[in-house]
């Protein structure tokens, strides 16, 4: 009779006990446990997952029993597995950026509850800061700072999701006659996490306005753009190092920071490139134990590297430097020290360029501004403090890089700027070069000469500009007492003569004289950028006049245009920052198209298909680093489709000769290799559709008229665009 080594009895005589070896063991592995309740209960138990029957019918977890064989084996085993999986999900963020694994994939099925200080057990310790551990082993650091949120703001908690609905995605409707100039944005950017707060000049009110009534956008393979720029031979060296621990040398070290000088640098002069060198120079020399010079000089690496692997397009990891850099960094005296700040300042601008490395933007700004204060950088001190002739010109320079950050980010998040004119002595910085403010007697600086603080000196005064309008477009209280901001008697007079000054303040750009052109774009671009915040819809503001939206959509054009200049030219670098401005300059310009008449009824479709294309690709650019740019760009494609349709029929209507009939084409979305992608269908709107669109909103900006037009709009596409906005910078 054959024996049944199955666990049931059979029909043909009592269960048999499987044989044994010699020593007692069974001839096969036993491949199932009982879970622990069942053990203690001395029951049978199925093992079915996620939970057993017996746990199932009672409602509680189903826990693993104990084993005798595999007692010693469980905390190592699963410790090992768990950092072999941060290993491989480090891989996938740093070499497959649009996988988004928060949201893709399987899910964790009932987790356990983690304590809120998530270091493992006794022995498990896994510390980023040990020497002996090998960079290959570390996985990616993901710090979850808190974000500082307005004090008067009341955030309740995010509901949960439902089965059907993407974790983090909260559906909401529009109030048909709600002001949105002065709704509170409470977005939420994840599963588990509060809503985070979101204000009018971050450009979610012109998210919820343009995007309600469009449906969820499909996903679309793209392709990048083939073309491949040559790579210089120290890069390749550096290329073929990634793969193990760094292996860098003091050439190789100062080829690739000079990225970070000939593109960070000009724009925030913080850093003093002769101290610098010196630094660079003494670190690879031997001096391991000088942690503010490893730290500086791993950081700025990491931002060259991950600049450099953008535009080069080369597997340069800057994660690798900056993981590298962590390792000095808890051994650094933060508190009271001007190199402390110059440290936080680093991982700051790291983390506006990095995409993997999720460092809270907005938690670091207000460090900046905390040290700033500490440091009593916002005064002005005089050769009788006792302080050099160096460290004052860099005080200067670096309470303007925190100034204009400040505002930078303040802006792009909605939020009330940290650190305000009225509290800080204003001064200039001098025009001088590095080199130049450490010389004895210091020359004086002279109008002929451009050096690199020219275009910074130029961009802090832009941001003067910025701080007025955030405070009188953009104060969401219209009562604000006198002693906060004067009030302003005449909005539109004061608009009107801000415009002047922005207007100015561009005709004075500096010229550029090496010929490379890349930073006086970048000017301009951050003054359109300001001068649609001007002109655009805000909570003091909220019925712009026709000529303001007017120069508001000649601004966004332009954006665009500027931006696809840098994207053709290989020059664009991709931040946060670019994806941000492209992004709202793309739904300012649909905007003002349906709210002015005369820029509809003198448009011509083939000028916005190219401008809509121009943006795309850069989104697709920027894509293929920020998962988010790709939902940003298939929500704008599927936007941007029934708005070519209604000024088609306008212009057919307009012209009923049959000049426009091989042009009657609907628009169709291209990839990024001219291809036509699959039709999306998009609704063909009439007047019934887009209701006074040939005049200013009726009911001023409060998206009524999409309200009467689809009942309840729905606004999933709003919390995904913002969602992708924001999700990787804080």
């Amino acid at each position: 009779m054959t024996e049944n080594h199955g666990e049931g009895t059979g029909d043909h005589g009592p269960r048999r006990r499987p044989r044994r070896g010699i020593r007692g063991e069974r001839d096969y592995p036993r491949t199932r446990l009982s879970c622990r309740r069942c053990q203690k209960r001395k029951i049978r138990c199925n093992g079915e997952l996620p939970r057993c029957q017996s746990c199932a019918k009672v409602g509680v977890d189903c826990e693993d029993g104990e084993s005798l064989k595999a007692r010693s084996l469980p905390r190592a085993y699963v410790s090992s597995l768990c950092n072999r999986i941060a290993w491989l999900e480090a891989l996938v963020r740093i070499h497959c950026p649009d996988i988004d694994l928060e949201r893709d994939g399987p899910s964790i099925v009932d987790a356990p509850q983690i304590s809120d200080d998530p270091r493992p057990e006794d022995g498990d310790t896994f510390n980023i800061t040990d020497p002996t551990l090998q960079l290959d082993e570390i996985p990616e650091a993901q710090p979850d700072l808190d974000v500082l949120v307005d004090a008067e703001v009341t955030i309740p908690k995010a509901p949960a999701t439902t089965d059907n609905e993407p974790p983090g995605l909260e559906s909401s409707t529009i109030p048909s006659n709600a002001g949105l100039s002065h709704e509170v944005g409470l977005v939420s950017l994840g599963a588990n996490r509060d809503p985070r707060y979101i204000g009018p000049s971050s450009g979610f009110v012109f998210c919820k306005l343009m995007l309600a009534a469009s449906s969820r956008a499909g996903k679309m393979t793209r392709t990048s753009n083939s073309s491949t720029p040559s790579v210089a031979p120290y890069l390749r060296e550096l290329v073929i190092e990634t793969q193990g621990p760094i292996a860098i040398t003091q050439e190789q070290a100062l080829n690739l920071c000079q990225t970070y000088f000939d593109i960070i640098h000009l724009q925030y002069p913080f850093l003093h490139y002769p101290t610098f060198l010196q630094s660079l120079q003494r670190f690879f020399n031997g001096d391991g134990q000088d942690h503010v010079a490893g730290f500086q000089v791993y950081m700025v690496l990491a931002i060259s590297a991950t600049i450099v692997s953008r535009l080069q397009k080369i597997p340069l990891s800057g994660e690798r430097y900056y993981m590298t850099a962590m390792q000095h960094f808890e051994k650094l005296q933060m508190e009271n020290s001007i190199q402390g700040l110059q440290c936080i300042l680093l991982l700051l601008i790291f983390a506006m360029h990095s995409s993997t490395v999720r460092l809270d933007v907005w938690s670091l700004n207000y460090q900046c501004i905390a040290s700033v204060l500490d440091l009593g950088l916002q005064r002005s001190v005089t050769a009788s403090s006792g302080i050099s002739q160096l460290d004052r010109k860099m005080r200067t320079r670096i309470f303007w890089v925190v100034f204009t950050l400040d505002r930078t980010i303040a802006t792009m998040m909605g939020r009330p700027i940290g650190l305000r004119d009225e509290a800080c002595d204003l001064r200039t910085p001098a025009d001088l070069s590095d080199a130049d403010i450490a010389k004895h007697p210091m020359p004086t600086p002279t109008s002929s000469v451009t050096t690199h603080m020219t275009y910074a000196i130029h961009l802090f005064k832009l941001a003067k500009i910025n701080s007025e309008i955030k405070y009188v477009a953009n104060s969401v209280n219209p009562n604000a007492p006198r002693y906060a901001y004067p009030a302003v008697i005449d909005i539109y007079a004061w608009q009107k003569d801000v415009l002047v000054q922005l207007d100015q303040w561009a005709a004075g750009v500096p010229v550029v004289q090496d010929g490379n052109d890349y930073i006086r774009t970048i000017l301009l671009l951050r003054y359109h950028s300001v001068r649609m915040l001007l002109l655009r819809p805000s909570p003091n503001l909220p019925r712009p006049d026709q000529d303001a939206l007017r120069h508001c959509y000649s601004s966004a054009e332009e954006s665009i245009r500027l931006y696809n200049d840098l994207y053709k030219k290989n020059m664009l670098v991709h931040n946060w920052m670019t994806f941000h401005s492209a992004v709202l300059s793309t739904i300012t310009m649909f905007y003002c198209i349906l709210s002015v008449p005369s820029i509809a009824m003198t448009l011509e479709v083939e000028d916005f298909m190219s401008n809509v294309r121009a943006s795309l690709n850069v989104l697709s650019a920027v894509g293929e680093h920020y998962s988010g740019a790709k939902r940003s760009r298939d929500i704008l494609d599927e936007l941007a489709g029934p708005i070519s349709r209604w000024l088609l029929k306008k212009r057919r209507e307009q012209a009923p000769e049959p000049q426009l009939e091989q042009s009657i084409t609907d628009y169709v979305p291209r990839n990024d290799i001219g291809m036509v992608s699959a039709p999306t269908q998009p609704e063909i709107l009439d007047n019934t559709a887009w209701p006074s669109l040939w005049s200013p909103f009726d009911g001023g900006f409060d998206g009524q008229w999409l309200s009467e037009s689809y009942g309840s709009p729905d606004c999933a596409n709003l919390d995904g665009i913002v969602l992708s906005l924001l999700e990787d910078f804080t």
